[in-house]
Parts: C-alpha cells; sequence; structure tokens
C-alpha cells in the first residue's frame, strides 16, 4: 500500500480532528489610525486573528516567532495585550490598511496596557468599521486546567486588515487586491461588495511590505506585479513620490521609468509644480532617491539624444531613432607648426554647413567659392 505525504494545510485539517491543538496561536495586529483631540496620531486598537500554527511554521519568519521563546509567544506566559504601538514601530503612517478614527483625548497613551477585549469598549467615532472586527476573541483553555494553549504574539508593525488576508494566503495561496487609497470611492465598493467566497482583501503596498519584511518571494512577487499593473499618468506622480515607493529601490526604478516616458503627458506636466513646491519646502524628505533617479534618467536621455545622431545615425536605441539622419563633422582641424612659412593655398581649413571657412589669416570668415 503506497503511503501519502499531507500538504500542510491537509495536516492542519488533520490536527482539526484534536481541537486542544487545532488552532494554537493568537496573533494579534492594530487595526486603527486614532487621531486625538491634541492633534497626535496613534497606531492602536488590537485585534485578534486566531490562527493554525502549523501552516505558519511553514515561513521561516514565522517559524521563528512561535519557536524563539520570547515572552510574546509563549503561552505560559500569556498577558495583557498592548493597546498601542509605540512611536517608534509602526513606520508606515500612510497605510491604507488602517482604519481613521476619531478619539477623544482620554484615549490610553502609547505603551499603556489593557485587557485584549478592552478595546471593544472604547468610545469614538470610526469612518469606516466593520462589526466583526470588533467581536472579542475569548482563549482557549485546558478543560482541567483552565490554562491557555494557544501562543499570543503581538505583531506590532503591521495592519490587521493586511496581516488577516495574508495568514489566509499561506493557506491557500489566494489574496484579493483592494484598490490604492487615491480610488477612495473604488476601494469602499470593493469592501462593501467583497463575496463571502472571495479571498480576504487588503492593498497590495500592505502586502508588498510584509511580504518583503518575512521573506514570503511569492506573495511579494504578486503584490508587486499588482503595484505595477496599476500605474497610470494620472496617479504616477504622486505615486512616484510617495514614501512607500521612496522605500523600495525595484518600485521606485519602476515608478521612474515609466513617469519619464510619460512625462510630457498633460496629467503628468499638471501635478509635477506641487509635488516639487513640497519638495523644496521639506515637506518631503523621503523623495530625494526619487529625485536623483528622475534628473539621473532626464539628464541621460537628454545627452543620448545630443550624441546619438552623429553616432548612432539611424539605428534605433531605446525605442527612440532620429527622423533624419545628420551628418556631422566631428574632425578637428589642426594648424601647421609654421603658419607663417606654409603657402596660402596649401592650408587645410575646415568647411562649416553655412559654407564659410572659418579659419583664415587675419581671423576672418572666408566664403567658399
Amino acid at each position: 500500500m503506497a503511503s501519502a505525504t499531507l500538504s500542510p494545510v491537509e495536516r492542519a485539517l488533520k490536527d482539526s480532528l484534536n481541537p486542544e491543538t487545532f488552532r494554537d496561536v493568537n496573533l494579534y495586529a492594530f487595526s486603527r489610525r486614532t487621531a486625538l483631540q491634541d492633534g497626535s496620531i496613534i497606531i492602536d486598537h488590537p485585534l485578534p486573528i486566531v490562527a493554525i500554527g502549523s501552516i505558519l511554521k511553514e515561513t521561516e519568519h514565522f517559524s521563528k516567532l512561535l519557536t524563539s521563546g520570547f515572552s510574546e509567544a509563549n503561552p505560559d506566559a500569556a498577558g495583557p495585550i498592548r493597546q498601542s504601538a509605540h512611536p517608534y514601530e509602526y513606520d508606515y503612517d500612510t497605510d491604507s490598511d488602517l482604519e481613521d478614527f476619531e478619539e477623544p483625548a482620554s484615549t490610553l497613551s502609547p505603551g499603556a496596557e489593557s485587557s485584549p477585549t478592552s478595546a471593544s469598549s472604547t468610545r469614538g467615532k470610526a469612518k469606516t468599521e466593520t462589526a466583526d472586527e470588533e467581536k472579542p476573541v475569548t482563549k482557549q483553555e485546558d478543560g482541567a486546567t483552565g490554562a491557555s494553549k494557544r501562543h499570543q504574539v503581538l505583531i506590532p508593525n503591521v495592519a490587521y486588515r493586511t496581516l488577516k488576508a495574508c495568514v489566509l494566503y499561506l493557506y491557500t495561496g489566494k489574496i484579493t487586491f483592494l484598490p490604492f487609497k487615491s480610488k477612495r470611492a473604488d476601494r469602499s465598493f470593493a469592501l462593501l461588495t467583497l463575496s463571502d467566497s472571495a479571498p480576504l482583501a487588503c492593498s497590495p503596498k500592505s502586502a508588498y511590505r510584509l511580504a518583503e519584511s518575512y521573506g514570503i518571494t511569492a506573495l511579494q512577487d504578486l503584490a508587486y506585479k499588482e503595484i505595477v499593473s496599476r500605474l497610470n499618468p494620472e496617479n504616477i506622480v504622486e505615486e512616484t513620490f510617495s514614501s512607500f515607493f521612496g522605500r523600495y529601490d525595484r518600485l521606485r526604478e519602476d515608478a521612474v521609468s515609466f513617469m519619464s516616458q510619460h512625462y510630457t503627458d498633460s496629467a503628468v506636466q499638471q501635478s509635477l509644480p506641487d509635488i516639487i513646491d513640497k519638495i523644496v519646502i521639506g515637506d518631503m524628505p523621503y523623495a530625494g532617491g526619487v529625485l536623483r533617479s528622475l534628473l539621473g534618467l532626464r539628464v541621460l536621455v537628454a545627452v543620448e539624444s545630443r550624441l546619438r545622431p552623429a553616432i548612432f545615425g539611424d539605428i534605433r536605441f531605446g525605442g527612440w531613432a532620429p527622423q533624419t539622419p545628420q551628418i556631422r563633422d566631428l574632425a578637428v582641424p589642426t594648424e601647421p607648426e609654421n603658419i607663417g612659412d606654409e603657402p596660402e593655398d596649401k592650408r587645410v581649413e575646415s568647411v562649416q554647413n553655412d559654407g564659410s571657412v572659418p579659419l583664415s589669416r587675419g581671423g576672418k570668415k572666408m566664403r567658399k567659392k
């Protein structure tokens, strides 16, 4: 009888026959970008994702995380989950997978501790908040001792929506990407009409950030293709000079190349002045790499356009070819060592395109006869 090897998902299904060990990991991630009354912004409101550790461990990052012995990954050291990120932890403040939230100044300060379920009782007015994300999840307990059997892990630098969609991707290899944040109406419509049978949805930029950080190459390539496919003359300036594109060399160079190809498009020309003004006054410190790449490419194109007609003729290079090949005399005329002793009729003189002879005794141009 031939033996069969189970896939990670199939092994998880087998483990599901033993409820105590099936979903053994509680992942927590922050879900909101909260504006306080004093004008400050905090990333807060952690929500749980009850996950299957055996599948997560197929990814090197999660395997190390769940076997590291850190207190947050130790089922015997379960404690309160922080309710907000430290200022240095969340370095993607424009993350569209965070829900925008307005709350009174009584919000817990960054780093404050509370119980995992206390976040659902905070007051405030959420702009876009789904009811299923607010439901607290109780810990699975051993029937004999009442002790928690789950690892409890806070991931403080990834949005809840992103993490949840990416965990399902690790299970199934499927994910749904939402429209860019600049397409607010399309994004809202996509969230409202997402089918229950569809994979979970998140921003392709947020998925790329997580995949790049966690070494999930297949997901990173999938998100990369989605991001690049959505670039167009209407959004290329805003996207190219965004902090996200400035962070990743591969995406930045693709965006710069696309903008150079569409540089004369009216939409690009209308968007550039505002961006340049912001760079000049220092509002976009992350745009330096983009600006250097763009200026370098423009200078290269300008130099090539000057040299190519003389050097390459009608040979196509980089999709460009002169309409009318130009012929230029690149020879440099030389003076004889004893010019005064040389007969007038033996001098070698270069002829310019206008028919004049530039080198003549007395410094005056001479016309060809």
